[in-house]
């Protein structure tokens, strides 16, 4: 196991503008970790736009830097949500930390920086989703966070690409 940073060694911050391409390098690093090489359709441009020039901004976004160097390892990237019986909430898209920079407690203060907003800010939770097979579940178990899949039988659904559109198509009927 790598050794942990110093304190000072690594920061937690929000991301800029300027932050972005790398943000978009490592989203496509974990599309490759998670065998989904060709998944990723967002470019630079669309994450600066849709992150910083669009009020409100679709997204936010931490990063985690080597301060003396300015190199940053990895991100988390995040969006307000609504529970209609919650209320208030935070769905964490990704969570990505650099293979060099595993194991060494950056995962686990990105995570910590984004559940503690989602805290300060009201919210009632925070969700995110993660492959069956990614061994990242242990980390947020040992968190305290619930696998609905297993506890209470919650699928996850995604309407998109062609389908979306067939539907959107669709003409709603009312009867009188």
């Amino acid at each position: 196991m790598s050794k942990k940073f110093k304190d000072g060694e690594l920061i937690i911050r929000d991301a800029t503008i300027n932050d972005m391409k790398a943000v978009a390098d490592m989203i496509q690093e974990l599309a490759n970790f998670e065998q989904m090489p060709h998944g990723p359709k967002l470019t630079v441009k669309d994450l600066q736009r849709d992150g910083f020039e669009i009020q409100p901004p679709a997204f936010r976004c931490k990063v985690a830097e080597l301060k003396a160097e300015g190199t940053i390892v990895g991100f988390a990237l995040y969006f307000n949500t609504y529970s209609t019986w919650e209320g208030k909430s935070l769905m964490l898209e990704d969570l990505y930390v650099r293979e060099n920079f595993r194991r060494r407690g950056v995962g686990q203060m990105l995570f910590l920086n984004v559940a503690s907003e989602a805290a300060a800010t009201g919210c009632t939770r925070l969700d995110f989703h993660v492959l069956a097979w990614n061994e990242a579940r242990s980390f947020y178990e040992a968190m305290g966070a619930e696998n609905l899949t297993a506890s209470q039988e919650w699928c996850y659904y995604r309407l998109w690409g062609d389908a979306l559109t067939s539907v959107s198509n669709k003409t709603v009927t009312h009867s009188a």
